[in-house]
């Protein structure tokens, strides 16, 4: 029986020695993906059923531990205060996230709490008049921490404090300093998402950032398929394999009779 035999042709050795690990590298990078997303699902859920904190409790956390965590409010929105998040589409209408600034009595910080989206002018000619609610109230919000640093076309300038005021991002250190001029350093870093169930909101299905963890496993599966269907292509290109098969069948099929001679 025939052995079996390599023959490495330089280039498709070559090819296979570069991208086959890359792959492999690729799927187990999907892989560690999907478990992170799962860790932040399970950390948005267990801090989403906690008992919500105070403006305090929260503030006096690391940053990465305040997302996603239930914060209650107690006091007023400051008159007139009105911050507007430009270009935020919803079913493919342009609008705003709206913004209040708001007091929280207990710990004296104002925070900016994101009351959910209104429609806007897409022409933009015009901004939307969004009321701010007067007088002492309790809600309950999210804290919200952003994945990344947000994308800018240009560094965000304000030359004065207007009403409303629209920014590219709430997260900008030109909002905050511009902020922090008109109410002092008591400013919470984090933003604040209202609650769906609470009053004096609006539209509050904001994006899922997040991918789901079921999407990365079939990245990876789509990765470690591809290094698969490598490795065979190599088997095949650079070995005996094939002739190897086939004189196995061939030695396998039973053998024909023998004629019997005509007379």
């Amino acid at each position: 029986m025939s052995a079996l035999k390599l023959d490495l042709e330089w280039r498709t050795t070559l090819m296979t020695l570069l991208l086959f690990p890359g792959l492999i590298a690729l799927g187990f990078w999907q892989l560690d993906r999907a478990q992170e997303k799962s860790d932040i699902a399970l950390r948005e859920r267990d801090r989403a059923q906690a008992a919500a904190v105070t403006v305090a409790e929260l503030r006096s956390m690391p940053t990465a531990e305040r997302a996603y965590r239930k914060v209650r409010l107690e006091g007023h929105y400051l008159a007139d205060a009105v911050v507007l998040l430009d270009n935020q589409i919803r079913d493919g209408r342009y609008g705003h996230d709206a913004f209040g600034l708001f007091f929280d009595r207990s710990s004296g910080q104002y925070v900016l709490l994101n009351r959910g989206w209104v429609p806007g002018d897409s022409s933009r000619r015009s901004v939307p008049e969004v009321a701010v609610p007067a007088g002492d109230i309790v809600l309950t919000a999210s804290a919200y921490v952003p994945p990344g640093d947000p994308y800018l076309l240009a560094a965000e300038q304000f030359p004065s404090l207007e009403w409303p005021l629209l920014v590219q991002t709430v997260s900008s250190p030109a909002l905050r300093e511009l902020l922090r001029k008109e109410i002092g350093e008591n400013l919470l870093a984090t933003e604040l998402r209202l609650e769906p169930r609470e009053p004096t909101g609006f539209r509050r299905d904001w994006p899922v950032v997040n991918v789901s963890p079921e999407k990365h496993q079939g990245y990876a599966l789509q990765w470690f398929t591809m290094a698969a269907a490598l490795a065979v292509f190599f088997l095949l290109r650079s070995s005996n394999i094939l002739s190897l098969g086939r004189s196995s069948g061939q030695t396998d099929r039973p053998a024909d009779p023998p004629k019997e001679k005509e007379e």
